[in-house]
C-alpha cells in the first residue's frame, strides 16, 4: 500500500473522493462529442447541488478547452473549470465505450473523462492537487482498464479509492 498523502482516498476536502459520488458518475455515454460530454457532467452537478448554474460551467469548461485540450493521452480527458456557477468542488466522472474526439495530445479518441469544477473562488492549489491526483491514477495503465470495466459508480469509486490509497 502506498504511503498516504493529503487529499487521497481518505475523503479529506482536498481529495477527489471527498467531491465525486456515485450521483456524478455517468457509465457509458452513447455517441456524444466533447461539448455533449462536458454540458452532461456539469448538468449532474447541477442536479446533485455542487453547480447551481451548469451554463455557466460548461462555458468555463469550454473557455479552458480553447487555451489547450485537456485530453491528456492514454483515453483520459481532465476538463476543468473555474466558475461562478460552481457552488462547491465537484468532480463528475464520464465513460464513453465508443471514444469521444477531443483532440487530445496523442490524437486517440478519449474514453474516459473527468470533470472538475471548483467555485471562481476556491481555485488553486486545490484545482492543482485535485488534477495531481486524477493524474498520478490515471498513468496507470490497471487503474484505466478498470474504470473501463466498472459495472456500476460504486464500481468506479471503489476503483478510484484503490487507485487514490
Amino acid at each position: 500500500m502506498s504511503e498516504w498523502t493529503p487529499g487521497t482516498a481518505d475523503g479529506s476536502p482536498g481529495s477527489v473522493l471527498a467531491h465525486l459520488s456515485e450521483s456524478t458518475v455517468l457509465l457509458d455515454v452513447p455517441g456524444a462529442d466533447r461539448d455533449g460530454v462536458i454540458r452532461q457532467l456539469a448538468e449532474l452537478g447541477a442536479h446533485t447541488g455542487r453547480a447551481y448554474d451548469a451554463d455557466e460551467t460548461v462555458a468555463a469548461a469550454l473557455a479552458r478547452e480553447e487555451e489547450g485540450s485537456t485530453g491528456v493521452g492514454n483515453g483520459v480527458a481532465l476538463p476543468h473549470a473555474e466558475s461562478a456557477g460552481a457552488e462547491r468542488p465537484m468532480v463528475a466522472f464520464a465513460r464513453s465505450t465508443e471514444g469521444v474526439e477531443w483532440n487530445a495530445l496523442d490524437g486517440e479518441p478519449v474514453h474516459l473523462v473527468f470533470l472538475i469544477s471548483l467555485p471562481a473562488e476556491r481555485t488553486g492549489d486545490e484545482h492543482l492537487e485535485l488534477l495531481a491526483q486524477l493524474s498520478r491514477a490515471l498513468a496507470e495503465e490497471p487503474c484505466r482498464r478498470a474504470l473501463l470495466g466498472a459495472g456500476s459508480a460504486a464500481e468506479v469509486l471503489a476503483v478510484l479509492a484503490e487507485a487514490l490509497g
